[in-house]
Parts: C-alpha cells; structure tokens; sequence
C-alpha cells in the first residue's frame, strides 16, 4: 500500500487541498487567522527544511508529512475564501436605485416569459457617481419581448434594476437555486422589465469565447435551413456543438430514463471521441523524427478548438484538461501513473476554479475516468473471446458497467434515480453517439459544398432519428426508471467505502478489506433501518410556499395527502419541484391530493378528519379560513391553528372572538400586503402568526 501511494504523489497532495476547499465553503471567514496559519506552517516546514538534524534523520520524516497536508489544506482554505469575498465584496453596500453596466457572458437561455441572462458587471451608478466592478457576475431576467430576444453573448447593456441578494429556498429540502449559483460565484439576481434596460452596444467583443459562439449559432441556423427537424436538431446541436437550448423536457426526459443523458452533455465521453479519432488520423507522424511533437500540438490545437466551438463549458473544460494532461505526459516521454495524471488535471482546474469540487458535472467526470481505469480492465478480462463483434460489445459494456460502479452513488446522491436499462441504452447509445459525432463534424466541415452536404445532413438526420426511437422506446419498457431513491450524503459515503474495500481486496486479498467492507454494509443497512422506523413513525403538517397556490400537506407515516387549488394539482411539473424532495427525504411511499372545492364534503382517513373548513389531524385541530367560510360570533371553539386563504377578509379581532388559536397561519395565497396587514395585527393582539411568503414553509410535527 506505501509503495502505491508513493508512485501516486499528486493523489495524495489533492486530497487536504479538495477538503481545505470543501471546509472553505461550509465553513467562510473573513478574518486573515486561517492566511496567517498557513504562512506559519510553511514558515516552519522551512525552517525544519534547512535544520541538518531533523531533515537528515528518519524518524522526524513525518513531521514534514504532516506540515506538507497542512499547509496545503489551508491553501485550498485560502485561494477559496479569498475568491469568495472578492465576488461578494462589490455589493455589499447597494443601492436600490442603482444603474448598471454589465456584459453578457454566456448564451441567453429563452423562458416562457423572461430571456435569462448571465451578466459580467463593469460599471455601477450609486448616488449619481459611476464606479469600475471587476469580476462580479449577477443573474438577471428580463422581459421577453422583440427586443431582448434577439440579445447575444458579447452584448452590453444598461439597466435600472435592484441587484437583489439571491433568496434560499423556502420549502423543506427544496433545490438550493442560491447555493448552485453561488458555486459559480454568483450571489445576486435582476428582475428588468421591458422599459428598465437599453442596448449600449452589440456583440462588439472579441474574445474567442464570444467569436465561438457567433460560430456555433451560426452552424445550427445553417443546419436547420439544411432540413434538421426540431428534435434531430436539438440532439445534434448538443451532441456535436454543446448547444441543450434546443432540447424540449420530454426529450431531455427521455434520455434521463435511459441512461442516455451524458451523450447530450459534451463532455470526457466527446472529448475522448475525438482525441482517439484525431490520434489515429495523426498516427503516421508516430514514425518520423519530431513527429510525436507535431502530433501532440495538432492534438492539443484540436481538442481546445472543439472545446472553444462548443462553449467551453465545465464539462468540457475538465475533460479538455484531463486528456491534456494525457497528452503531455506522453510526448514527455514519462510513463506517468494514470493517477498522476488525473489528480494534475483536476489540481490545475481547482486551482483556477475552486468551487469546481462542488459542482455534479465535475464529480461524476472523475469518479466516471477513475471507474473505467480502475475497474473496467479487471471486469474486461473476464471473458476472452476471438470474435471481433462480441469483443466490442463486452468492452463497452464493461465500461458501461465500470463508470456506473463509480458514479451510481453520487448520481443517487443528487438525481434521486436510477436507470435500470443503463446496459442496453449504452449498447445502442454509445455507437449511434460515437457515428453521429464523427458524420457531425463531416457534415459541418462540408456544408460549403452543396451536393455533398445534402447527402450527409440526410444521413445524419437518419442517425439522430434512430438514436431518438431507442431511446424514448428505452424509456417506455416497464420499470426503465427507479425513482424517488432516498438517498444522503452519509449514505454515499458508506457505498463508497464498501466499492472501495471490496477493489482493495481483490487487488491486495486480504482478510482485513473483508472486515472493512462488511462493516460499512452493517452501518448502511442500520441507518437504512433507523430511517425506516422513523419514517412509519412520523407524523407532521407541513404548508409549503408556493406564491399565489394554497398547499397544505399531511405526511403520516409513508403516506401523505395534500389538499391544494385544482389548477396547481393540474400542474404536477411546478407543484412537484416545490415538494418532491421532501417527500424523498421523508420516505413517503403513496401520494394522493385533494383539490380545494367549492362544495361541502367530508373526508376521511384513519387519522385525518376534514368537513367543511374543520380538519383534524391526529389530535391536531385546524381551522381553514377562505372564501368559503362564514362562522357566526360568540361559537368559543379551541383550536391548535387557524389558516387564512386566498385573501379572506375577516380581521383577527374578529376571529379571536369566536376562535382561540395557538397560531396564525397566512399562506402563501394571500397578497404580501394583506400578510404583512395580518401579522402586525396579530403581533397587537399578541398571537403568534406565520407568514409563509415571508418565513417559508411552516413545518409541525405532531405528537
């Protein structure tokens, strides 16, 4: 085991600079004690250095170990936290009014109603003086109209907009939108109207990102007068150029089920692609003097012009970077070790790019890499066989079984699903990837030449049609997709360890990997059961946050039963991103809802009771106030909360007469105005009162 970490030096120094990077994240600060540490370790590590009788005897070698891990965990530390507070710094103090300068930075994304932007700030108006930012980026959305649809990357504009601090979410395990955005460094958000922002000048830019993209939109428009129909084009222009503007969520969900999606997302699998198909076409300079140089040049020319023409986006940074690495440890002549190489790469990324470790993208590319060199050989050499077609199914297959051993738990960890046709997908997918790849970028090398370029465009359309039907039939096959898996980060970490022991001890055999991997399956399988017992035990109200809707949810046990308005019970997309991932989190097993009606029922459950605008849950009792409520004074009736709905105009004073309540809830039906009305009305008569729009979710165990 020393041996093997000796060959693999970068592996073992990436790890405490990953972890001083991870700390810096959940753990930021702006003091300069953590700087100043570091300057100490390594002061002193230098000091032992030049010390002749530390550095020449044996015995003290692991005091050098250990200042070596420190100061490079605390330069992850540091590099991290400095980015933070320089992108945080420039809008602590801003204005209301203020007037902005900005870029765009990245290819507009068209909403049903709003053109997202990703904006570079360069100049900001406060109290009438103008200002110089540097390196700040903000969110915006403006309105969708004739005018800022046809915006473009390079553009600069002007607006009068609030640079808002980006809100967190306000429902129960609801998708942390502010936490992804900030691992991109972005912190702040602009909602612009049509009459707020004018166009100062137009793709003026000249960098190389910025000339890319005018490139790459201009082959998908030429590909579309071409004859690619909408889905074909969609497919080809994320497949072959990075574009996914075009791919519609049926298709992209389709995909998902399959186990097909990494082939619409460029990255290592394309990259790959290319390196081998460039180095066979260059494998003649292998014989001539010098021409491993020329070869490894054109190689790195290559891979950083398709990089660059399909936008250069993280996933293809990462992958551009680890088969650069590659490459120059080849020409070099080193027969470097495999882990050498990649924990290079991935050091040279984090070092420019520290919140890259945070990203999925980048956690699934190496996990992916390191599958298939770990695992993939060993799994391949289990069946030799003499026939050239079976040889190359196995060895995709291989690979495909490889790179999900590695990635299926971090995938579980975020995705919360599973493809259970992941084999036949990739049997189908990769080839039909591999072709339209390859005929893609003949196809757009040739589409000056008019006859030529008819016939391949039809052949590609035939591919990418082909890859199209087997993917959405995958998806249709019963049980394709297993999903609402309740997965955690302990959980990934415990599968982890059991993946990792069990390589060790097929590598190493012995007794001890034995022990180590089946204690990590004894601790996942006690707190799948922990979780378990609590869930059949659980018993809680929650009433979520979704602007304009009413939503109130009994979870009882693993079922749960929400009542909301029919119209967002009829959009199952919308209301399922609010409260999906709780239910997850909560292990709930059966769903039903109930849609808020005008007539007077009754229903009932084992332990729910709900008549009229009376409910009660457990020995929980509610009173639901909306525009069908009418009560008549003096009733003296107790009850745990009280729900006001859909903007009812009854006062408090006025409820308190013939209710008493523990606590008000207002939901997030109600205008703001009428909430903030309520709860200072609330807070007189001294009742505690709720405000879902303003305080997120209410959450209520009962027991």
């Amino acid at each position: 085991m020393n041996k093997l970490l000796n060959k693999i030096p970068l592996v073992r120094l990436i790890i405490p600079f990953t972890l001083g990077i991870i700390t810096a994240v959940y753990i930021h600060t702006t003091s300069l004690i953590p700087f100043i540490f570091f300057l100490f370790v390594l002061s002193t590590y230098t000091l032992f250095s030049y010390h002749k009788t530390i550095r020449s005897n044996y015995k003290f070698r692991w005091i050098f170990g250990i200042l070596i891990h420190i100061s490079i965990f605390f330069a992850g530390y540091n590099l991290t936290s400095f980015k933070i507070k320089e992108s945080k710094s420039f809008l602590n103090q801003s204005s209301e009014s203020s007037v902005s300068i900005s870029k765009i930075i990245e290819t507009p994304q068209t909403k049903n109603r709003t053109i997202k932007l990703i904006l570079e700030l360069t100049n900001i108006k406060r109290a009438n003086q103008w200002g110089k930012v540097n390196n700040n980026k903000v969110l915006a959305y403006i309105k969708k109209d004739s005018s800022s649809s046809t915006l473009d990357i390079g553009d600069v504009i002007v607006f009068k907009s609030p640079l808002k601090t980006i809100s967190p979410p306000t429902n129960p395990h609801e998708f942390n939108y502010r936490n992804y955005l900030s691992y991109h460094f972005i912190y702040h958000e602009a909602f612009i109207d049509s009459d707020q922002w004018s166009l100062l000048s137009e793709r003026q830019g000249n960098s190389l990102v910025e000339m890319a993209s005018r490139i790459r939109k201009q082959l998908i428009t030429t590909l579309r007068q071409k004859g690619l129909n909408k889905k074909e084009l969609a497919v080809v222009s994320a497949l072959v150029l990075g574009y996914k503007n075009e791919i519609d969520t049926q298709l992209k969900n389709a995909y998902s089920s399959a186990g097909a999606m990494h082939v619409l997302a460029v990255s290592g699998l394309h990259v790959g692609i290319i390196y081998l198909f460039f180095s066979f076409l260059l494998g003649f300079l292998d014989k001539r003097k010098y021409g491993s140089y020329l070869k490894s040049v054109i190689l790195l020319i290559v891979l950083w012009s398709y990089a660059l023409i399909t936008g250069l986006s993280p996933s293809i940074l990462r992958a551009a970077t680890m088969f650069s690495f590659i490459i120059i440890s080849k020409v070099m002549n080193r027969n470097n070790n495999i882990y050498n190489t990649l924990a290079a790469s991935a050091l040279f990324l984090l070092i420019i790019k520290p919140l890259l470790v945070m990203e999925v993208g980048f956690q699934l590319s190496y996990a992916a890499v390191l599958g298939i060199v770990i695992i993939q050989p060993w799994l391949y050499s289990f069946i030799n066989t003499r026939w050239w077609l079976l040889d190359k199914i196995w060895e995709i297959t291989a690979v495909s079984i490889a790179a999900q051993i590695a990635t299926f738990p971090i995938a579980l960890l975020y995705f919360h699903q599973f493809p259970n046709y992941f084999l036949l997908s990739n049997l189908i997918v990769i080839p039909l990837a591999i072709g339209i790849l390859y005929l893609g970028i003949v196809t757009i090398s040739c589409l000056s030449i008019p006859v030529l370029s008819d016939y391949l465009i039809k052949g590609l359309k035939l591919l990418t049609q082909f890859l199209n039907w087997a993917v959405i039939n995958i998806e249709k096959l019963p049980y394709a997709l297993s999903d609402n898996i309740r997965f955690n980060i302990l959980d990934t970490w415990l599968i982890y360890s059991i993946i990792i022991f069990i390589i060790l001890l097929i590598v190493y055999r012995k007794f001890k990997f034995i022990l180590l991997a089946s204690l990590s399956c004894i601790l996942f399988l006690t707190t799948v059961l922990f979780r378990n017992y609590h869930d059949y035990n659980q018993k809680q109200l929650v009433i979520y946050n979704i602007p304009r809707h009413t939503v109130i949810n009994f979870i009882d046990g693993k079922n749960s039963l929400l009542i909301a308005d029919k119209l967002l019970i009829e959009n199952e997309e919308k209301l399922l991103f609010h409260v999906q991932n709780n239910w997850i989190n909560k292990g709930i097993h059966k769903k039903e809802y109930i849609p808020l009606s005008n007539s007077k029922r009754i229903f009932r459950t084992t332990n729910l009771f709900m008549t009229q605008n009376f409910l009660q849950f457990h020995n929980y009792k509610i009173l639901f106030v909306n525009q069908n409520f009418h009560f008549k004074d003096k009733q003296q009736i107790n009850v745990d909360l009280i729900i006001l709905s859909k903007n009812r105009s009854y006062t408090v004073a006025q409820l308190l007469k013939s209710f008493h309540p523990k606590k008000i809830i207002v939901d997030a039906s109600n205008s703001r105005y009428l909430a903030k009305k309520i709860k200072k009305e609330a807070s007189i008569l001294g009742i505690e009162c709720h405000d879902v729009l303003k305080d997120g979710a209410f959450i209520k165990s009962i027991y």
